[in-house]
C-alpha cells in the first residue's frame, strides 16, 4: 500500500513545514487538515455512504457524503476534491468557494465543505473498499435514521439541512412540510397592512414627550407585535408598577386616531398581493394584536376588509404575540392547519409567533431591519410587498 504524508500544522493552524506518516500520533499542539463533504442536490437531499464493515472505525454505520485526510501538500479545496473524486468519482471546483464551518479537535483540524448537484441523477463510482453503499436523503429520512442510530453521531447533525438552506438560497428545503399544500395566508395588520407603524411612532414619542418619560426609542421596538397585557407588563418592569400606561395609552391611541381619522395609509403592494391571492383560491385571515373593534375599523376605511374571510385580533386570544395561539386561531378560522398557511409578519416577535405556530413566515421588516434570528425563522424575507407578490407569482406557478 502506498505510504501516505500528511502535513503538520501547529495550533494557529500555520504550517510547520514538516509531514508525517499517516497514522503517527501527534503531541497536544500539533495538528493535521482533515476535509468532510456535504453534497446535496438542488431538490435538497443529502448524499450519504454506508462505511464498509471492517472499517476501524463505525463499521456499518451511515455517514455524511464523504471525508478524509489532507495529504502533504495539498490545501483544503484540493484535498476535498481529490476526495470527492476518490471516494465518489464525481468532479468538483472549490476554488471560489470556502468550507461552510470549521473547528479544531483532537489533534485535527476539521474544514466541512458544501456543494449543491443539479441532480440526485448522477453517476457514482463507489471506492468499494470504503463505501459499502450510497443513497440519497431528504430531511424527513436523516432524521429518522438518526432516531434509529444508523447515523454517525456528529454533534451537529440535525443541523445540516438548515445550513444547506442557508448556503443555498433559492432550494426548494422548508421546514414545515410541503409547501404545494399551501392554501391560506395570515396577515398582521400594524407595519404589514396598513403603514400605522410611522403614525404610532409619531403618537408614541409625543405622548412620551408630555407624560415627561425617556427612552420611548428602545421601548417601541420592543412591544411591537405585542398586545394590550403583554405592553402594560413591559412598561411596569421598565418603570416599576406606579407608571401610569392606563393615561399614556390613552393619550398616545388619542393622538394616533387624529391622524389616522384623516387617512389610513395602506403599505404599497397590499392591494395587488390581496388580490393575486384571492385569484389563485387562497384564503385570508388577518393575525393582529391590535383591538378587533381598531382592526375592522382601519381595514375597512382603507377598503381592505373585504379581502379578508377571518378576523382574529388581540382581544380574542389569552397570549400575545411571540406565542403562536394567535397564528393557530387565525388558521383554525380558515379551516386549515397552520402547516397550509403562509403567515406576514413585519416584527420579529410576530416572526417568532408565527414560526411557532408552524407556518411558512415571510418577514417583510417595517421600522426594524430583519435580524439573524429571524432571517433564521422566517421561509423568506423580502424588502417589500411588491418584492414578495412577484416571488409568490412565481411560486404558485410552479406549485
Amino acid at each position: 500500500m502506498k505510504q501516505e504524508y500528511l502535513d503538520i500544522y501547529d495550533s494557529r493552524r500555520q504550517l510547520t513545514g514538516r509531514t508525517a506518516l499517516r497514522g503517527t500520533p501527534l503531541p497536544e499542539d500539533e495538528y493535521y487538515l482533515v476535509v468532510h463533504m456535504l453534497i446535496f442536490s438542488r431538490s435538497g437531499k443529502l448524499l450519504i455512504q454506508k462505511r464498509v464493515s471492517d472499517k476501524a472505525s463505525w463499521p456499518d454505520m451511515w455517514d455524511i457524503s464523504l471525508g478524509g485526510m489532507a495529504q502533504a501538500g495539498d490545501t483544503s479545496a484540493a484535498a476535498a476534491e481529490r476526495e470527492v473524486f476518490e471516494e465518489l468519482g464525481l468532479t468538483i471546483n472549490l476554488q471560489n468557494t470556502s468550507p461552510v464551518f470549521s473547528f479544531r479537535a483532537d489533534c485535527v483540524f476539521d474544514d466541512y465543505w458544501m456543494v449543491q448537484l443539479d441532480s440526485d441523477d448522477v453517476p457514482i463510482r463507489i471506492q468499494q473498499e470504503e463505501v459499502a453503499e450510497y443513497r440519497w436523503v431528504d430531511q424527513q429520512e436523516w432524521e429518522e435514521m438518526i432516531a434509529q442510530r444508523l447515523v454517525i453521531p456528529y454533534t451537529f447533525q440535525h443541523q445540516l439541512f438548515d445550513l444547506y438552506r442557508r448556503n443555498f438560497p433559492g432550494t426548494r428545503l422548508f421546514p414545515f412540510g410541503d409547501p404545494a399544500q399551501i392554501r391560506g395566508a395570515l396577515f398582521d395588520q400594524d407595519g404589514l397592512l396598513l403603514d400605522t407603524e410611522a403614525v404610532v411612532n409619531r403618537a408614541w414619542d409625543a405622548a412620551a414627550k408630555q407624560m415627561h418619560f425617556a427612552d420611548v426609542h428602545i421601548v417601541k421596538p420592543a412591544c411591537l407585535g405585542l398586545n394590550r397585557a403583554a405592553t402594560e407588563a413591559y412598561f411596569a418592569k421598565r418603570y416599576g408598577d406606579s407608571f401610569d400606561y392606563d393615561s399614556f395609552l390613552e393619550l398616545a391611541r388619542r393622538l394616533a386616531h387624529e391622524e389616522l381619522d384623516v387617512h389610513v395609509p395602506v403599505r404599497e403592494g397590499v392591494r395587488e398581493m390581496l388580490e393575486m391571492l384571492k385569484k389563485q383560491g387562497i384564503s385570508l385571515a388577518v393575525a393582529s394584536s391590535t383591538r378587533e373593534v381598531t382592526v375592522r375599523d382601519l381595514l375597512s376605511r382603507a377598503g381592505l376588509l373585504q379581502y379578508f374571510d377571518a378576523v382574529i385580533t388581540g382581544d380574542m386570544v389569552e397570549h400575545s404575540k411571540p406565542h403562536p395561539e394567535i397564528f393557530q386561531k387565525a388558521a383554525a378560522a380558515l379551516g386549515l392547519p397552520p402547516e397550509q398557511c403562509i403567515a406576514f409578519e413585519d416584527s420579529k416577535n410576530g416572526i417568532r409567533s408565527a414560526y411557532r405556530a408552524g407556518t411558512f413566515p415571510i418577514q417583510i421588516p417595517d421600522q426594524v431591519p430583519a435580524a439573524t434570528e429571524t432571517y433564521a425563522l422566517s421561509w423568506k424575507v423580502f424588502d417589500s410587498m411588491t418584492d414578495a407578490a412577484e416571488f409568490l407569482v412565481k411560486f404558485f406557478q410552479t406549485y
